[in-house]
C-alpha cells in the first residue's frame, strides 16, 4: 500500500469517528459549526473523508465536542 492509500484511509477513518462521537453526543454539524467556528460544509466533508485538516481543526474539533484529543484517533 502506497503512503498515498494510506494516508487517503486515515482521512477515512478520522472522518467516520468524528461523526460517531458527534452522533453519540446527539449533535448536530450546525452544533458543532456555533461551538467551533468551523463551518457546516466543512465539518460535513470532514466527516465523508473529502477533506484533509490541519492539526487546529482537529484541536477546534475535539473542543467543540467536549472531548480529549486523543478520543477522535481511538475506537
Amino acid at each position: 500500500m502506497s503512503v498515498e492509500e494510506r494516508y487517503s484511509i486515515e482521512i477515512i477513518r478520522f472522518g467516520k469517528r468524528l461523526r460517531q462521537i458527534r452522533e453519540e453526543k446527539n449533535l448536530s454539524q450546525l452544533d458543532i459549526e456555533l461551538q467551533s467556528g468551523i463551518n457546516r460544509t466543512e465539518i460535513s466533508r470532514i466527516e465523508n473523508g473529502q477533506k484533509n485538516i490541519e492539526f487546529y481543526t482537529i484541536i477546534k474539533l475535539s473542543e467543540a465536542l467536549g472531548i480529549k484529543l486523543s478520543t477522535l484517533f481511538t475506537d
